[in-house]
């Protein structure tokens, strides 16, 4: 008994000494790395999973290495991206985790001034705070709170389909424009038509009075209300969307950039 007991204390003894060597392999080999590649400003060895390093780098220009590394591609054309639409989010935070030492990335997140994008293995560039890919359009709902999108229609006299987005909400709720644009056209009964860029028009309707700053080639941004719905309990409004001259309907457009 005593000596089937040494046994397995032994054996116990032998695993951990390998566990431990190692663990103490990987961190070595991943103090290797940093000092291999200067690029990545600092290197973090997770504490409880040693086989994943955090890479973290700083882009105060769109300028990169000579010779990026294999993994360098994952981020530098989307640096690239940024530095061409979008110059002043500069400086730029490059996060990445990688498996070691197949290296294996995991996660790469890139962060600005406020643009905040990762990318899982696999997976393609999202913004951390809407969900929405990136780069792309994001629209958001046009009625905060309970609103509930229906699809609405009806027949002309060319006997065309033409779908207005339909949303319902309690009355005097504000309505946001569903992406940032300039208003082009805004009709006696406050029909609200705004140009979004890449050939994407919406017009808004069933507004009871317009915000302030709401007047023809003004600039809108989601955030702030062109208009408010009538003072009863349940209002509605429409939503017009077209996009390169076809009608859109809301789940479709709104949930492509999402899923």
């Amino acid at each position: 008994m005593r000596t089937l007991l040494l046994s397995l204390f032994l054996a116990a003894l032998a695993l951990l000494i390998i566990i431990l060597f190692m663990k103490k392999s990987k961190e070595q080999d991943a103090q290797g790395y940093a000092r291999q590649n200067p690029q990545c400003s600092e290197i973090k060895v997770h504490s409880e999973k040693n086989d994943l390093v955090e890479c973290f780098l700083n882009f105060e220009t769109a300028s990169f290495p000579a010779n990026p590394q294999d993994v360098d591609t994952l981020y530098i054309s989307m640096v690239k991206l940024i530095s061409e639409r979008f110059p002043n989010e500069f400086p730029l935070r490059v996060r990445y985790i990688f498996s070691f030492p197949n290296k294996v990335v995991e996660f790469v997140g890139i962060s600005g001034k406020s643009i905040n994008i990762f990318r899982d293995k696999s997976s393609e560039w999202r913004d951390k705070n809407s969900g929405c890919k990136f780069p792309g359009i994001c629209p958001i709902m046009p009625l905060k709170g309970s609103s509930i999108p229906q699809k609405f229609l009806r027949e002309d006299n060319n006997v065309e389909q033409i779908f207005r987005n339909k949303f319902t909400s309690i009355g005097e709720a504000p309505v946001n424009s569903i992406l940032p644009g300039k208003i082009l056209k805004i009709s006696e009964d406050s029909h609200i038509t705004i140009y979004h860029g890449e050939n994407i028009y919406t017009t808004t309707s069933g507004l009871s009075s317009l915000s302030d700053y709401v007047h023809e080639g003004a600039i809108v941004t989601p955030d702030i209300a062109i208009g408010f719905l009538p003072p009863k309990d349940t209002a509605f409004v429409f939503v017009e969307i077209r996009r390169n001259g076809k009608h859109e309907l809301w789940d479709k457009f709104y949930w492509e950039n999402r899923e």
